[in-house]
């Protein structure tokens, strides 16, 4: 094999390497046909920004909404349990502070997009039922890994 063929291949082979890495480590766009709705605002923290989450997030009623952060890490959600009244709107924004999570609640057909560490999304709804519903993360054995919470509407 002459030496121009072998670099050649070695250039090829270098170049197809790179491309793979690319796609793997590539942080594009997810596609989710689940169905389910989705608010698609995903927010990520400005590099300026020092400000940490606080430990327990709690409700903030803002008009009519009561707005609650979830912090999602390997494997569990903070708050574990929420509670709203029946008839109140509610958004919930999943801040993922570690790994490739997201948040559903298949009784009212709710769901985040699947975010990486460091991002944000919401869901918004009407909670139109009573009762104790379960909200997960769907992303691979993490909700039967424990992450998972309850949504309690009164």
């Amino acid at each position: 094999m002459s030496k121009n063929t072998l670099v050649t291949i070695i250039i090829i082979l270098v170049v197809l390497v790179a491309v793979s890495l690319y796609f793997v480590n590539s942080k594009g766009p997810v596609q989710d046909n689940s169905g389910y709705a989705s608010t698609q605002s995903t927010v990520t923290p400005s590099p300026t920004d020092t400000s940490t989450p606080s430990p327990t997030p709690s409700a903030v009623t803002s008009g009519a909404v009561k707005s609650f952060v979830v912090e999602g890490k390997n494997f569990s959600f903070s708050p574990s349990t929420i509670t709203v009244n029946k008839g109140d709107t509610v958004k919930i924004t999943l801040d993922n502070t570690g790994g490739y999570h997201d948040l559903k609640i298949d009784a009212f057909n709710v769901a985040t997009k699947r975010i990486n560490g460091g991002a944000q999304d919401s869901v918004q709804f009407v909670a139109d039922k009573t009762g104790s519903f379960e909200y997960y993360c769907s992303v691979g054995e993490h909700r039967q890994m424990g992450m998972k919470g309850t949504l309690i509407v009164k």
